[in-house]
């Protein structure tokens, strides 16, 4: 008969082999990192969708000036083209005050379907600002920061790479912010 011992030791010990384990690891690693991919694909594809609005706002505003004759928001006239519109003060600049009429002249005239512009997909939301005479498409929430630093830096450098040095950082704080969570809300020139 054999020891207590003895039979421990017969016994095979199910586990998993090293093998086994590595190739765990390795379908761990390829899902983590498709997520991580997935991710920047994402990004990549709201910081494009967010290139487009720019765009489309700039031919927006242009339709608008070619028709009209005026810059949507400063248009002197607007009242007696459209229904329920303030008229801007008509002196061919978009002051801080006209700025808050230009999505209202371009829904009057039908070239946006609301009142305001559709919501960035990166967050926060367009809004148009006067700036030294120039008009610049921000987004932020109501002036606030609303994008990450890669997400921010990612736009301006597309925006720039498509139309010339034309957009930037409305926060003024070091390049290389420690705060990984420090938010920006950025300015992109459209006219």
């Amino acid at each position: 008969m054999k020891s207590r011992l003895c039979r421990i030791f017969d016994k095979r010990l199910d586990g998993f082999s090293l093998m086994e384990i590595s190739i765990v690891l390795l379908i761990i690693g390829v899902i983590a990192g498709g997520m991580l991919k997935g991710r920047d694909l994402i990004e990549v594809a709201q910081v494009r969708s967010v290139v487009n609005d720019y765009q489309n706002i700039q031919n927006v505003i242009e339709s608008y000036i070619n028709s009209y004759g005026a810059l949507p928001g400063d248009d002197a006239t607007a009242s007696e083209k459209f229904q329920n519109v303030s008229n801007g003060d008509g002196d061919g600049i978009i002051s801080e005050s006209d700025a808050k009429k230009v999505t209202e002249h371009l829904f009057a005239a039908r070239l946006i379907d609301s009142k305001d512009f559709k919501a960035p997909k990166l967050g926060g939301k367009y809004d148009i600002v006067s700036e030294d005479g120039d008009i610049k498409l921000r987004i932020s929430n109501n002036g606030k920061a609303v994008l990450s630093k890669r997400q921010a830096l990612s736009l301006i450098s597309k925006i720039n790479e498509m139309f010339g040095n034309s957009a930037t950082l409305i926060e003024t704080v070091p390049e290389l912010s420690i705060d990984a969570n420090q938010k920006y809300a950025i300015k992109m020139k459209i006219k």
